[in-house]
């Protein structure tokens, strides 16, 4: 493009060719001018574009289409920012109606940042002006690339945040499932779970005892269920419910009514009848002086079989001061939110988070089970030493003072953990949920008010250096180079959730728009051009490591894989990172061998559901069509 701003009639000319010979823009003026306050051609309606008979080419050619030109592939909401990244050598740009065919925000691209996660030169297309519901891509002025279409509508992120509801439920242990949605069918797997062994001996059972540990998610791409993926996972889910009540309703997530009346009362909106189904589980998990075991799973890794083809002897492995800790928070949590729907299960999660309360009173030292062999068929999730357990004693002691107002949590926060109050906040994940003790206790009546400024001062302060972060960034993500690591995408979404917390403590549009760039971020606006959720955007992960869906051959949409990993940790990924070096941001392979890149676990997709249920709203919130 030989002028910085391609005339309006030689843009028309290129459309007509690229458009397939659709020639009547004329006399449709450019948003462009407009808001430079350039006089239009008339003020009269523009003449509307009509297709010929033949057939015409969409306005998104495969070739050119998604490589450099990176958008949210799910789409935007009309009143708010609107940037797709440019990685291609450009000087502006055009938004096109895919209906109509026609031009409907054209402008200049922003000034060069070298990305130094992706190592990429980048610029971005500011398009926000565009507040028309409908669907759109965004090409280069020049016609050299092209986005993938895209979705401006008020409740666009809602069938995202349906699928990662729902496919909580899909994960259900010890169940039989016949989607009709996804085409999921699954015979109950792990029956055997209703007789699982001790794998030790303590003072309660001897080494071999039967325990029912039925029911519960399995939480990640294996068959084991885990107690602080769980806990975490929920906690967030609960959270998410108790924020945004209203986006949540009965019978949305397209459940079979029957499957959900096992566990839980129909008036329950579905996000809290899949929460009961997980907090049921969590209750057997703990032992009769209120500790909570480890985990549940067998000695040897399952194979890629459904989960009913593994039939091998199920224990109960493990038990730990952060997972009881973890445990306690959650439970105490779900005693509010539960309390409006059902007071009989919210005064039983009450009592079950005060006896564990009660073992940690008792139990001052971090302790963590481990016997040998217990990690031969799954993952450890030990809790690293250097972190303890007080980061989770302070969220359990924070949500029991905000359930009951006791004056005995908030006097053991002051006297044992003080110095949490005005910790630096981090993404929640599972070996630190401190960060939910905070929010916990700033939004308990019965917080002291020097304690709850100190937890306002960390909260925002972070949140600000977290916005010049994401503002830095080419992509607008919140991760640094050093974060892209396993599990990156999680911390990349409670960056967020952390975001609109900090929005809720002092509201500012920087901190919405921040969060929303993270959504943004791994539905599609990404430097690998993929979308991390699974059957959600244009270019979605296609083999995720996940025994269930590589089983039955099933797409299941709504898991965020863990994204880019820098460091490896398989043998496909580290293959190649050694063969072509890519820069952090672009560590990533969809394979179904790169565990370490593209796993799934309900711990990485519990932020999404908060961060989603922030931006959609209730009427919106439905499983995808069969045609989209």
């Amino acid at each position: 493009m030989s002028d910085e701003r391609r005339s309006l009639a030689s843009r028309r000319a290129y459309l007509a060719a690229s458009l397939g010979g659709v020639t009547s823009l004329a006399g449709c003026p450019s948003p462009y001018d407009r808001r430079r306050g350039v006089p239009t051609e008339t003020e009269t309606p523009t003449e509307t574009a009509t297709p010929t008979e033949t057939p015409q080419p969409t306005v998104t050619e495969p070739a050119t289409v998604g490589k450099d030109v990176l958008v949210d592939q799910v789409g935007y909401r009309p009143g708010d920012e609107k940037v797709a990244v440019v990685r291609t050598p450009a000087e502006a740009f055009d938004v096109v109606d895919v209906d109509s065919r026609s031009v409907v925000e054209s402008g200049e691209l922003g000034d060069e940042i070298d990305d130094e996660s992706s190592g990429d030169t980048v610029r971005q297309a500011d398009f926000s002006d565009l507040s028309t519901p409908g669907t759109y891509a965004l090409r280069t002025a020049d016609g050299s690339a092209g986005s993938y279409t895209f979705t401006v509508d008020e409740g666009v992120y809602g069938e995202a945040l349906a699928a990662t509801c729902r496919a909580y439920t899909l994960r259900r242990s010890n169940t039989e499932i016949d989607d009709d949605v996804t085409g999921l069918e699954l015979r109950p797997g792990h029956t055997q779970d209703s007789e699982a062994k001790l794998y030790f001996s303590d003072e309660f059972h001897d080494e071999g005892e039967q325990i029912d540990v039925a029911g519960g998610w399995y939480d990640a791409a294996d068959y084991g269920k885990y107690v602080p993926l769980a806990a975490v996972s929920v906690a967030q889910m609960l959270l998410a419910h108790e924020r945004n009540p209203a986006v949540f309703e009965s019978g949305q997530l397209g459940i079979d009514a029957a499957l959900a009346d096992e566990t839980a009362p129909v008036w329950l909106p579905g996000l809290l009848a899949e929460t009961r189904f997980e907090l049921e589980w969590l209750e057997k998990m703990q032992r009769e002086d209120g500790a909570v075991y480890h985990k549940v799973a067998g000695t040897e890794w399952p194979s890629f079989a459904p989960p009913a083809a593994d039939t091998q002897q199920r224990y109960v492995f493990g038990l730990s001061t952060f997972g009881t800790a973890q445990f306690a928070g959650a439970m105490a949590l779900a005693a509010r939110v539960y309390e409006e729907y059902d007071p009989a299960f919210a005064s039983r999660a009450l009592e079950n988070a005060e006896a564990a309360w009660s073992f940690l009173l008792d139990n001052p030292e971090p302790y963590f089970r481990h016997d040998e062999g217990q990690n031969g068929g799954s993952s450890s999730y030990r809790n690293p030493g250097t972190l303890g357990d007080a980061g989770d004693r302070f969220w359990a002691a924070a949500e029991l003072l905000k359930t009951t107002g006791e004056s005995q949590y908030a006097d053991y926060l002051e006297r044992e953990h003080a110095d949490q109050f005005s910790a630096k906040p981090w993404p929640v994940e599972w070996y630190r949920t401190f960060p939910l003790g905070q929010w916990a206790y700033y939004t308990a009546d019965a917080a002291a008010p020097d304690r709850r400024s100190s937890v306002e001062d960390a909260i925002l302060a972070y949140a600000d250096s977290q916005v010049q972060q994401i503002r830095r960034d080419g992509y607008n993500v919140a991760l640094t180079e050093g974060q892209y690591y396993w599990g990156s995408t999680r911390v990349a979404i409670g960056e967020a959730v952390l975001l609109l917390v900090a929005n809720a403590v002092e509201a500012d549009e920087a901190y919405v728009d921040a969060a929303l760039d993270q959504v943004h971020y791994v539905l599609g606006r990404t430097p690998t051009t993929r979308s991390y959720v699974t059957g959600v955007g244009k270019n979605p992960p296609e083999h995720p490591h996940d025994r269930i869906s590589a089983s039955a051959d099933v797409t299941i949409p709504g898991y965020l894989v863990g994204g880019p990993n820098k460091d490896g940790g398989d043998p496909v990924l580290d293959e190649y990172i050694e063969s072509e070096q890519p820069p952090p941001a672009k560590a990533y392979v969809d394979d179904q061998g790169a565990f370490a890149a593209n796993s799934v676990s309900t711990e990485y997709s519990a932020p999404l559901v908060f961060a989603l249920s922030h931006f959609t709203v209730g009427d919106a919130v439905r499983p995808q069509a069969d045609d989209e």
